[in-house]
């Protein structure tokens, strides 16, 4: 299936491309927003092809680079939930585009800007689409360093700076431990492949690499434990989460929106991808107590996650930190219901992985355009800004709703289908949701009450920025259209996914 090569090869074709072209057009602003907003458009029409092809077919579709086939070679093996997150982040990554248009207009070095954002949109997708474990590591490293160099974009600045190390550091943590993890898990089973791994995980002979010649059991426990802390990082999740909240402060917003909307999101990716595609039950007695234990540790690291978040968002000035704590608390919810194991859990989490993403990107973008306006990130500075900016405004006060879950905004029906998960195994997950979710409600009502209800330090004056304004009233409409459509996008789309990510016999039959 070429478009399955296709959707990350076009970004990184236009991101190696950039410098060059920059060089040729004399590094004309309009020239480069204009080739950046064309290779993600492009990008965009291959994701939609590839979503249209995946959700018309029953099974996975492959594609084989150079024809080498698996396991020798690196295939990629594109499931209804690889497609409907590659159609996530080819949106996004276009809408933020046009959005950093207007937001970059008056900085330098936008082609450099651009031409990592375009690899960062190569990496994402590329880790979503692939079916080679060792591919996976690849992508996530160009995500990574990628997402470093976006993070200190204002390099004269300190804190961005900083930022960007501290990220950098931890990043390279987790890439460390993954591979780690990847060479546990060749030495024991003799293949990075996903598939490959999932048969002999389940007993299947592979071709090739026939059976595995090592202790599985021990390897899985080592592997996983390596592999998931990596993940763990990847996702901002407690206590890994310390790199988000000072990367988001000081990175541009639109990027702020791509850190939280779709990077986190790999790490949770990774973490459905490994239990329910390679270890998805039934399994052997001894493998499935690794798991169930993993299982455990994960659902109360996501219930710390969701309720420290709640309550650090609570006392933040920063409006930025505050949607940063957030996003932590969101992620905590994500990996509580992977953790859960059913196909309820499952469909919830891919749900609200979706919303979350689309509400995220809303609020950080919208954030950014009163932070543009005011010349400040500090609530205190804000006071008023509702009145100046009132479409704008409105897009803030629709993302902080969506993500508080209130109807009939798209966010409330995938925490809906959270809490039915959580109260179906325990009700002590859905007391965290409920709870969590209200505190985070008193932070959101202290951003309401700044913005719109205080006296503003100054007159109104001048108007919202057009393109930036459009951008996040049009993911506002977005928000609330999906909310209203909700049941059906659920039984149409999510459904049908996680039923094939828990089918990891068809998994594996698509690459044999």
């Amino acid at each position: 299936m070429i478009a399955a090569a296709l959707t990350p090869i076009i970004p990184i074709a236009f991101a190696f491309l950039l410098p060059l072209s920059s060089i040729i057009c004399g590094y004309r602003k309009r020239l480069i927003q204009l080739y950046a907003l064309v290779g993600t458009g492009l990008t965009l029409w291959a994701a939609v092809n590839l979503f249209e092809a995946t959700f018309a077919s029953s099974v996975p579709l492959i594609y084989t680079f150079g024809k080498w086939h698996a396991p020798i070679g690196i295939v990629y093996e594109v499931d209804r939930l690889s497609a409907l997150l590659a159609l996530l982040i080819a949106v996004l990554m276009f809408l933020i585009a046009v959005y950093s248009v207007e937001y970059l207009r008056a900085e330098e070095g936008i082609s450099w800007y651009f031409t990592l954002y375009l690899g960062l949109e190569a990496g994402l997708l590329g880790a979503v689409l692939t079916g080679d474990a060792f591919n996976f590591f690849v992508m996530i490293e160009v995500t990574s360093i990628t997402a470093y160099g976006l993070v200190a974009f204002y390099r004269r600045r300190r804190d961005a700076v900083a930022a960007s190390l501290k990220y950098a550091f931890i990043g390279a943590l987790g890439t460390t431990l993954y591979f780690l993890a990847l060479g546990v898990f060749y030495g024991a089973f003799g293949t990075v492949n996903l598939a490959d791994l999932s048969a002999k995980v389940h007993g299947f002979v592979f071709p090739i690499t026939n059976v595995a010649t090592g202790n599985i059991v021990l390897a899985s426990g080592l592997a996983l434990a390596l592999a998931m802390w990596a993940f763990l990082i990847k996702a901002a999740i407690v206590p890994n989460h310390f790199w988000l909240p000072e990367a988001h402060p000081a990175a541009p917003s639109p990027i702020s929106a791509i850190l939280s909307g779709l990077v986190v999101n790999i790490g949770i990716y990774a973490i459905i991808r490994f239990l329910f595609t390679v270890y998805g039950t039934p399994l052997d007695g001894r493998l499935q107590t690794v798991v169930n234990t993993l299982r455990s540790v994960l659902m109360a690291l996501g219930a710390i996650s969701a309720i420290f978040a709640a309550l650090t968002m609570t006392v933040q000035t920063d409006i930025k930190r505050l949607i940063a704590y957030s996003t932590i608390m969101h992620m905590g919810y994500l990996v509580m219901a992977v953790s859960l194991g059913t196909m309820f859990g499952l469909q919830a989490a891919v749900f609200h992985l979706v919303n979350h993403a689309l509400a995220k990107a809303l609020l950080f973008l919208a954030a950014g355009v009163v932070i543009h306006a005011a010349g400040s990130r500090n609530l205190a500075q804000l006071k008023g800004m509702g009145r100046r900016m009132p479409l704008t405004s409105f897009a803030l006060t629709v993302g902080a709703l969506a993500l508080i879950g209130v109807p009939p905004f798209n966010v409330f029906f995938s925490k809906l289908a959270l809490f039915n998960a959580f109260w179906e195994k325990s009700s002590v997950a859905a007391i965290v949701l409920v709870l969590s979710s209200a505190i985070a409600l008193v932070a959101y009502t202290k951003v309401f009450y700044t913005v719109w209800l205080e006296k503003p330090k100054s007159e109104p004056a001048g108007n919202e920025p057009t393109v930036m304004s459009s951008v996040v009233l049009f993911l506002a409409l977005l928000c609330l259209a999906l909310g209203i459509i909700a049941p059906m996008i659920f039984g149409r789309f999510i459904e049908p996914t996680a039923a094939q990510v828990i089918d990891f016999f068809a998994y594996i039959h698509g690459v044999l």
